[in-house]
């Protein structure tokens, strides 16, 4: 939503669970996995409860790749490279790459012909071992290439789960023995095994599993896609209780939770609702988790009752967090509470509700109360310390706070802030929101010479990722940053896809994420998202930017109404925003209505004396090309906009 607006989606390696069911064309992940973290007995997958039939086909991830059939018969690809596509569809969200992803991670050496035709022959491969089945299982077009996750269970949480129990089974390596050799490809696997060794040990089987020896130097050497890093030789204390003597930022603790029903899906949803709002807690840049769950059992009592646990917490800590479940026959009950520990006052509490036939376990009915209590617990910080302490001792929370309003002064106090809390801790939120700040500035032409600034942007995007690769916010505001000052779609999409898997309550990547779909010529698409952003964000401070890129999507698809109530709802809260005015205007010339639209082009020809058609191309909107650009901008010059 850049040039006045912004919103993307990035993802990163973790969490293949909780895709949001209540957009078109995108399929929820089966749950089976997480039940099996939770340690449910059963390991029927959800695809198969929820649609009256199993999946036809078992996929093996952990250890060599296998795929068998509903029979057991063999079904593995032949080649490694086939193996390797079939491996990244399973944990892609969706199922989905695009073709151009694929031939990058799998065929970086090689000419964009060669690699195209390479592609089609691993493709050709695969659905020659999946025989008659492979119309509905795997499906390619010219750009995209799609596993259908309903016809496949993916074993890998299971596995884990078989070994929590003392089964027979093992812990190899995530797609061991899956020799590619392709620097792109290892570099994806290395990624991806790290984050499922992180993924078991965040689900509390750090404590079961033995110890595994770090490689040897030797096959270090041989292979790029060993992991980096070893699992620990003994259960750890959590890293947040490791490093909250050493760590900046506003300590909040995280109680161990409340479940009431005695029934597994409580626990399963306990269990994705916790995990989803500690990352997004971490994410905010300023707060610490001290995590207070791993206790032992007669603590736990009198923890919950405010005793034990509340006294053990250390002074620097002002605030809890505590999530409740409450499973009935007909309904499921979700609640987050904030608590002052020093006299158990709250702060802040809500919940949600949702029948039990409507969620059939899925989290994602629960994401915009875990978007609004990380709001609430930041706001309870900076009403604590006063929002020009915050800004003094370099709060990311107040830096973003002012860059939202967005006016040429409060881009700069925000600027100021962020450099501050650099030059104090050089983090990755640190450069990559001040690499976004850069993308209003020249989205509003602050900047009469946009270069420098274009390439200052590019350097600090670069460090943001390369400090923290697998940050669910970073690469959101990273993915925007390609999208929209270059145009990069593919690799933005990429960063988006991996922001959403690892958080999906990241109401900023969807938001970003719409935006892209409306630059590539996906106005539809992105009408959806910007719909879904607005509604995680329902109580943000920042909603009006989420209604900014409804109104902006909904002008692309031609849902001009949609596009003026957004507009007009964002336009109260900023009244000067260009990228609002531009819409209104050309939604309005669109549904004829000349003279709103007059009144609006009058208001931004105010914020801008020399706006025309000419200065959006030379300014490098992006998307204006496409068909829904090309609607925006005859909506424009049919409100009297000047062309040049």
């Amino acid at each position: 939503m850049l040039c006045g607006t912004a919103s993307a989606v990035g993802a990163a390696r973790v969490q293949p669970f909780i895709i949001v069911n209540a957009l078109p064309g995108v399929a929820a992940r089966s749950l089976w996995r997480e039940r099996a973290v939770a340690g449910a007995a059963s390991e029927e997958p959800a695809a198969g409860r929820m649609t009256g039939a199993s999946p036809d086909l078992r996929m093996y991830l952990f250890g060599p790749f296998t795929l068998l059939g509903p029979d057991g018969e063999e079904l593995t690809p032949k080649s490694r490279k086939s193996r390797a596509i079939l491996a990244m569809l399973a944990v892609a969200p969706r199922g989905s790459r695009s073709r151009v992803w694929l031939r990058d991670k799998l065929w970086s050496d090689r000419g964009e012909d060669q690699a195209s035709a390479s592609l089609r022959q691993a493709l050709l491969d695969i659905r020659k071992s999946l025989g008659p089945r492979a119309a509905h299982v795997l499906t390619a077009d010219k750009n995209t290439v799609s596993l259908d996750l309903a016809a496949v269970a993916v074993d890998a949480l299971e596995l884990a789960a078989r070994e929590r129990r003392g089964e027979d089974g093992s812990t190899e390596h995530f797609l061991e023995g899956i020799d590619v050799r392709d620097p792109e490809f290892e570099d994806w696997l290395a990624l991806e095994r790290q984050s499922w060794f992180a993924r078991l040990e965040e689900a509390g089987f750090e404590a079961d599993l033995a110890p595994r020896p770090a490689p040897s130097e030797a096959r270090r050497e041989a292979s790029q896609a060993v992991p980096r890093t070893s699992p620990p030789a003994a259960p750890q204390p959590p890293q947040s209780l490791l490093r909250q003597e050493d760590e900046g930022g506003w300590r909040v603790a995280m109680m161990p939770p409340v479940i009431l029903g005695g029934d597994p899906a409580a626990a399963v949803l306990q269990a994705d609702v916790q995990r989803a709002l500690r990352r997004a807690l971490v994410e905010t840049g300023d707060l610490r988790l001290v995590d207070m769950a791993p206790v032992a059992l007669g603590d736990l009592g009198a923890g919950l009752a405010g005793g034990g646990l509340l006294a053990r917490l250390p002074e620097q800590v002002h605030l809890s967090v505590q999530v409740r479940v409450l499973a009935d026959h007909s309904y499921l009950r979700v609640g987050i509470v904030l608590q002052n520990p020093a006299d158990n006052a709250l702060v802040w509490s809500d919940e949600v509700i949702v029948p039990r036939r409507e969620s059939i376990g899925e989290a994602s009915f629960a994401m915009p109360l875990i978007v609004r209590a990380t709001e609430e617990a930041t706001l309870h910080f900076l009403r604590r310390h006063g929002t020009e302490g915050a800004e003094a001792e370099g709060r990311i929370a107040a830096a973003v706070a002012s860059m939202f309003r967005l006016a040429r002064g409060d881009l700069d106090r925000s600027e100021e802030i962020l450099r501050r809390h650099l030059d104090r801790t050089p983090t990755a939120q640190g450069y990559a929101w001040l690499a976004f700040l850069n993308t209003f500035r020249v989205g509003q032409r602050f900047n009469p010479a946009d270069a420098p600034l274009i390439e200052e942007t590019q350097h600090l995007a670069r460090r943001a990722l390369g400090l923290e690769p697998n940050n669910a916010l970073v690469s959101a505001l990273v993915g925007h940053i390609h999208s929209y000052l270059f145009g990069e779609f593919d690799y933005a999409a990429a960063l988006f896809e991996q922001s959403l898997r690892v958080n999906p309550a990241q109401t900023l990547a969807w938001d970003l994420y719409a935006m892209l779909h409306a630059y590539a010529g996906q106005p539809k698409r992105a009408l959806a998202m910007a719909r879904w952003a607005r509604h995680l964000g329902a109580f943000s401070p920042h909603r009006y930017y989420f209604e900014t890129t409804r109104a902006i999507t909904g002008n692309f698809s031609g849902d001009h109404q949609t596009a003026i109530d957004a507009g007009q709802s964002a336009l109260a809260e900023r009244p000067d925003f260009n990228s609002l005015l531009r819409v209104l205007v050309s939604s309005n010339a669109h549904l004829d209505r000349p003279e709103e639209a007059r009144l609006f082009l009058e208001r931004l020809l105010q914020v801008e004396p020399n706006f025309s058609v000419a200065s959006l191309r030379d300014a490098g909107y992006p998307g204006l090309d496409t068909e829904g650009g090309r609607h925006f901008l005859d909506g424009l010059v049919k409100a009297g906009v000047r062309k040049h």
